[in-house]
């Protein structure tokens, strides 16, 4: 899971800087995290988890650790009420991954623009930017667990973890 956190996560910076002219940027890390925490033992999410928060952090220009402790406070959260989320399907997965998302976005418009909160130009860039990331995360996040459950087909790994109370 951590080499498909790594190919999205490479794919947007991708975009990001070929978008960077219109002033535009995507910020697609909610569907890094869903699948982990619904899906995996407790101690391969966790190191999934902070390897992808480890690898955000070495990219972007955010003070070292944001990111990681970002990833495993919400995967922790996730991971303990996942009993509450049908994972087979999409459905539940790409509502938490909005969810996430917008979590992320709002962390970060608010941790970055401390000085510029008061600014109207700058919620109507975070408005611009969440809007765009969350039109992406329509087509992106159901690529994007359909081809982490591939590699489960394909490995043949059970996806239900043994450890989850209910089945």
């Amino acid at each position: 899971m951590f080499g498909g956190n790594a190919l999205l996560f490479f794919l947007t910076q991708l975009i990001n800087s070929s978008l960077t002219g219109l002033s535009l940027h995507l910020v697609l890390f909610g569907p890094m995290l869903v699948l982990p925490a619904l899906y995996l033992r407790h101690r391969s999410f966790f190191l999934c988890l902070l390897l992808t928060g480890l690898w955000v952090d070495a990219a972007l220009p955010v003070p070292y650790g944001f990111f990681t402790t970002h990833f495993l406070i919400t995967g922790t959260i996730l991971f303990i009420f996942r009993h509450r989320f049908r994972a087979k399907h999409n459905n539940h997965p790409i509502l938490i991954a909005h969810g996430v998302n917008f979590a992320t976005i709002l962390l970060l418009g608010i941790y970055i623009g401390q000085g510029s909160l008061s600014v109207l130009d700058y919620w109507l860039q975070l408005l611009t930017t969440s809007l765009l990331s969350h039109a992406s995360l329509l087509a992106i996040a159901p690529w994007f667990f359909n081809f982490e459950r591939m590699f489960f087909s394909l490995l043949d790994v059970n996806p239900n973890p043994e450890d989850l109370p209910i089945h």
